[in-house]
C-alpha cells in the first residue's frame, strides 16, 4: 500500500472511527509525530465535516423520511448518560468522550445541539483529540503498549 493511500485511510478512520484510526496508524508503523498529526488532523476534519453538514445531512434525511410525532419523550440509559455528561462537565465532557465513547459524528452532533458556537466546540474537540492522540501515541512509541495485540 503506498504512503498517500495509508494517510487517506487514516484520516477518513480518524474522522469517524477514531479507535480505529489509533489501531491503522500504529499497525502502519508511522512515527511519533506523524501519527500525533495524523490522529488530530483526521479527526479534526471530522469534526468540521460534521459540523457543517450534520444539519444539511439531517435535513435531506428528513425529506426522505420525515420524523414521526414526538408524543412523550423516551428517557433511556444513553440520554441519561449525554445529559448527566453535559450537567456535570459540560462541552469539555461531551469532547473529552467523543474519540472513543460516543465516536465522532455522534460526539459533534450532540455538542453541536447543546452548543451553538462552532469556534468553541470545535476548540473543545481540538484539545481533545491532541489530548488523546498524544497520549496514546506516547504510549506506544515511549513506553511500548502495543494496542495492536489487544486485536489478535
Amino acid at each position: 500500500m503506498s504512503q498517500t493511500l495509508a494517510v487517506l485511510i487514516a484520516l477518513g478512520f480518524a474522522g469517524t472511527k477514531y479507535a480505529m484510526a489509533i489501531l491503522f496508524i500504529f499497525s502502519y508503523n508511522f512515527s511519533f509525530w506523524e501519527s500525533v498529526l495524523l490522529a488530530t488532523g483526521g479527526g479534526m476534519l471530522g469534526v468540521f465535516f460534521f459540523s457543517y453538514f450534520g444539519d444539511a445531512m439531517r435535513t435531506i434525511w428528513h425529506r426522505f423520511y420525515p420524523p414521526k410525532p414526538v408524543t412523550k419523550t423516551v428517557i433511556n440509559k444513553r440520554r441519561r448518560f449525554i445529559v448527566h455528561i453535559r450537567q456535570k462537565y459540560g462541552l469539555a465532557g461531551i469532547a473529552l468522550l467523543t474519540p472513543f465513547i460516543l465516536t465522532v459524528p455522534v460526539g459533534v452532533l450532540i455538542a453541536g445541539t447543546f452548543y451553538k458556537n462552532k469556534l468553541q466546540v470545535f476548540s473543545y474537540m481540538f484539545a481533545s483529540f491532541t489530548f488523546w492522540s498524544f497520549l496514546l501515541c506516547s504510549l506506544y512509541h515511549y513506553i511500548g503498549i502495543d494496542f495492536t495485540a489487544f486485536m489478535h
